[in-house]
This record gives C-alpha cells, structure tokens and sequence, in this order.
C-alpha cells in the first residue's frame, strides 16, 4: 500500500547541535492541500514563533497573514496532495518561513489589479507586510517553494 499523507501532523525538530554552537530552534510539517490545512499550520507557526522569537504582538500577527496568503497560494496553485511548512532560525538573530508546494511554476509575482477585483492581491499584500517587518520574501528559482526571512529585534541586526 503506497504511503499517504495524514491529516495535517506537526513533527517539531531541533537540528544537532554543531561546532559553531548549539542548534537554533526548527520546525517541520506536512499539511493536505486543503483550505481547512491554512488555519492548521497558521496556529503552528503562532505557536512556534511566539515561543522562540522576540517579535511583539502585532509583528507575529502580520507574519501570520504572511503564511496564511502563501500557504492559501500553495492550496490554490500547487498541484500535489499535500504542502510543507518549514519554520528555523539559519543564524542568531534570523527567522526564515518557507511553504513549499512542490510544484514548478514560473515565478509568481504581486499584480497590479482592478478595483473591483475580489482576489488576486496576496503577494501584493505579503510584500507591504515583510517590507514592513524589515524582512525579505521570495520564491525558489522553479516556483515552487515560497520564503520569507525577517530579522529578529534585540539582536543587532
């Protein structure tokens, strides 16, 4: 019987510790490509930033308006059954999101739209947010993995 992918699971990790230092917090999952699975890794991530990142309030409510418009775009655009969201700390000081799709597209970018339009505006809207958090956001060269990088107050970056 071929694997399939649970309902959406959290598998929260540590890498090991290295010899430039101890490691920096991590964590991993699996979701259905579902709009239901959007509020699931919206409240992990919540939960993983507000215990291992120094960001007031209203920045981790911005940054999960962030993760809420990529992984509602890993939903409507990705073509596999389920979608990866990805949370660590690369260094001290730095924080990297990233919501993988697995499905190679040309790379999205924030459209310009009508008025009147009733959706379209996400990466619009992800750019305004990180811009404001200080932070940087992008895709990987085939499309298919979206991420965004923020500094972290009090760290001197």
């Amino acid at each position: 019987m071929p694997p399939r992918v649970a309902e959406p699971t959290c598998v929260l990790e540590v890498p090991p510790p290295t010899a430039a230092g101890p490691a920096l917090p991590a964590f991993g999952m699996a979701v259905r490509s579902k709009p239901s699975s959007v509020e699931i890794a919206r409240r992990i991530t919540r939960a993983w930033v507000r215990y291992h990142c120094p960001l007031p309030g209203e920045q981790v409510d911005a940054l999960l308006v962030v993760m809420s418009e990529l992984c509602t775009n890993a939903v409507q655009h990705g073509r596999c059954d389920s979608f990866d969201v990805r949370g660590w700390m690369p260094a001290a000081g730095e924080l990297r999101l990233e919501v993988d799709d697995k499905t190679p597209s040309t790379l999205p970018s924030p459209e310009n739209l009508e008025s009147d339009a009733e959706s379209g505006r996400g990466l619009f809207l992800v750019d305004i947010l990180i811009n404001e958090l200080g932070g940087t956001w992008g895709f990987s060269e085939d499309g298919s993995c979206a991420w965004c990088a923020l500094p972290l107050p009090g760290t001197g970056r």
